[in-house]
């Protein structure tokens, strides 16, 4: 037994090492970077997946800022719910049932059953919703993924803005293929009412939409949003509160991947938002 114990306390130093951001690149980022995924696939083989939170740039103030946090994969199991057309009218209608809904009863789905938090970002559950408070502005984008990873979906957050201002963003990812190399798609809205979509893939960050003004965005502080981003193949389709408001076609991720929520300060330090209900239907 005590043969064990300088292993596992070098075993809980890699675990810890997680938390900490490299806001500072150096020549040795992508070594650490490297180590540190190496160390979660490890313990990914033993148990079942992890999701870390990360930073990545956005289409207003380019900044990588990556962070890493290992979380847990989701207990609850809803069926699929199939659907042979993606409608133009409001997918949450006219879907049914999701086939994956998160009331954030607890932080489970999220790996959140303590909170997270590094320099610019403090995460956690609470009072039934995921609530990103921002700590400090220009500090990239900072998101947090569940295991969840279908290729052809609808995903649909409602989002109660509690504080912003001007430039502040936030918005869902979906077919992030890993937890820590910020590739997927982003779709956002800033506290000004625009919406945007970022496409983070292998040769680096493409803006796909840039930001464009919607009158279906609710802007300002205390209010809600309910975005949802529907990718069916090489077909996105972006809804703000029900409304179909861009459809496009684009071919720079296909596969399948993680889902998850960001937020991004860029006016406003406190920047706060919650993400009261989470909603994900399979399109087959």
């Amino acid at each position: 037994m005590r043969k064990m114990i300088p292993i596992l306390v070098l075993f809980t130093l890699l675990l810890t090492s997680c938390n900490f951001p490299l806001s500072k690149p150096t020549p040795d980022l992508n070594l650490v970077s490297t180590k540190v995924a190496a160390t979660l696939a490890a313990v990914q083989t033993q148990s079942q997946p992890t999701a870390p939170s990360a930073a990545t740039e956005d289409p207003v103030n380019p900044t990588m800022t990556p962070s890493l946090e290992p979380t847990a994969t989701p207990t609850e199991q809803p069926s699929p719910t199939p659907t042979a057309t993606p409608p133009v009218g409001d997918p949450a209608v006219v879907l049914g049932e999701p086939a994956f809904f998160d009331t954030f009863s607890n932080g489970t789905s999220f790996g959140l059953s303590n909170p997270y938090e590094d320099e610019a970002v403090a995460i956690s559950v609470e009072n039934g919703a995921m609530v990103f408070k921002s700590k400090l502005i220009n500090n990239g984008i900072r998101w947090r993924l569940t295991s969840r990873n279908p290729q052809d979906l609808y995903l649909e957050g409602r989002f109660n803005v509690t504080r912003c201002s001007g430039a502040d963003q936030y918005g869902l990812v979906v077919r992030a293929p890993s937890y820590s190399d910020g590739i997927g798609y982003y779709f956002g809205v800033t506290c000004s009412g625009q919406y945007y979509l970022l496409r983070w893939d292998k040769e680096g960050q493409n803006t796909v939409v840039s930001l464009t003004s919607d009158e279906s965005i609710h802007s300002g502080s205390g209010q809600v949003n309910r975005l949802g981003i529907m990718a069916d193949g090489e077909t996105i389709r972006l809804y703000v509160n029900g409304k179909l408001v861009k459809e496009l076609t684009d071919a720079g991720i296909k596969d399948k991947g993680y889902i998850g929520a960001f937020v991004s300060a860029r006016e406003d330090q406190n920047f706060t938002v919650q993400l009261e209900e989470l909603k994900l239907w399979t399109l087959q």
